[in-house]
């Protein structure tokens, strides 16, 4: 029998033991504007190429412009300065999830930055960054300062809860593969913005000539074409002119800040350059403009913010990758 009532004390020490290491207080849950400070703190580090300023998870897993590389590289290893006075942060303290539009500086030079990221028990445990380069201009009268909508509180009274928010999020990209702008509930003025350049607006901006090195004569054609559609944010899609995004996949939405009113939503946008010709629906004197026939991919992240179920501003960058190319994980 003795040696019985050892085991029996044995696992009656272990079971103890077990219950002690599980009832250990699990670190506190950041809360939104942690959020917004961890992600500032963030962007100060990258400045300072320091990793070891924020804290990682030991399997931290960071990926930037769809790629996967160690914490440390790309950005980390570029940043320059920043950000501007133009900075977005929405936070989801719910998912622990944190994400920023800004601009700052890469090798002195003025890029657009979109990350993201999930926090487990304190410790960053995911990273995305979407960069965009090249013609990115800081001097923009868009990139100056947020549009007041995306930065200002949402009055208590009429906040959405978060369920609301990511469906109203999600049902962008329903409207843009449905080439239907019904499919989301947009506000008449709503207004959206992709790079720092207005793409969509009840009172649009004219046109302007490409400026770019190395002019694409196809986006040109179809810039031209496309001042004659309307530039409403449900007008537009419901012509028909993103008929050459092929898909919108994966599409997930990582925020939704009551607070603010934001839902953010990371995606990647593939096309296969099949459409010649783009048929457009509803424009007087006009059944087709010239199409998109280049194969692409178009990893993005759109801010949306919502007021009263209506999307009244979209903040988005995106960044041209390899057709097929995949999120790294």
């Amino acid at each position: 029998m003795k040696p019985k009532r050892r085991i029996a004390l044995g696992a009656a020490v272990s079971l103890i033991l077990l219950s002690s290491l599980g009832s250990a207080p699990a670190a506190p849950k950041c809360d939104r504007q942690c959020l917004v400070n961890l992600m500032q703190q963030y962007v100060a580090a990258m400045v300072k190429h320091d990793p070891k300023a924020v804290p990682l998870a030991a399997n931290v897993k960071f990926m930037e412009n769809a790629a996967v590389m160690p914490i440390g590289k790309g950005l980390w290893e570029t940043a320059s300065g920043g950000p501007t006075a133009f900075q977005i942060y929405a936070a989801d303290p719910v998912a622990e999830s944190v994400a920023c539009l800004l601009v700052m500086k890469e090798k002195d030079k003025d890029i657009l930055l979109g990350a993201h990221l999930k926090v487990v028990d304190g410790k960053i445990t995911e990273a995305d960054h979407l960069v965009a380069r090249g013609n990115v201009n800081g001097s923009l009268p868009t990139l100056q300062k947020p549009r007041p909508g995306l930065v200002e509180d949402v009055a208590p009274s009429d906040r959405m809860d978060r369920g609301e928010l990511i469906k109203v999020g999600l049902s962008y990209y329903d409207a843009l593969t449905g080439e239907d702008g019904t499919f989301a509930p947009f506000a008449g003025d709503c207004e959206r913005h992709e790079n720092g350049a207005v793409s969509a607006s009840s009172n649009p901006p004219e046109p302007k000539a490409q400026t770019d090195a190395k002019p694409n004569p196809e986006l040109e054609k179809m810039m031209k074409a496309m001042a004659a559609i309307p530039r409403t944010c449900e007008g537009q899609i419901s012509a028909g002119v993103f008929a050459y995004i092929t898909e919108i996949d994966p599409r997930r939405l990582v925020v939704a800040d009551v607070q603010k009113g934001i839902a953010v939503g990371i995606s990647m946008f593939q096309h296969d350059g099949h459409l010649q010709t783009i048929p457009i629906k509803g424009v007087p004197g006009m059944d087709s403009m010239p199409g998109f026939t280049m194969q692409f991919n178009f990893p993005s992240i759109h801010f949306f913010k919502i007021k009263n179920g209506k999307i009244y501003d979209i903040e988005t960058i995106g960044v041209s990758v390899p057709y097929g190319t995949k999120f790294g994980w």
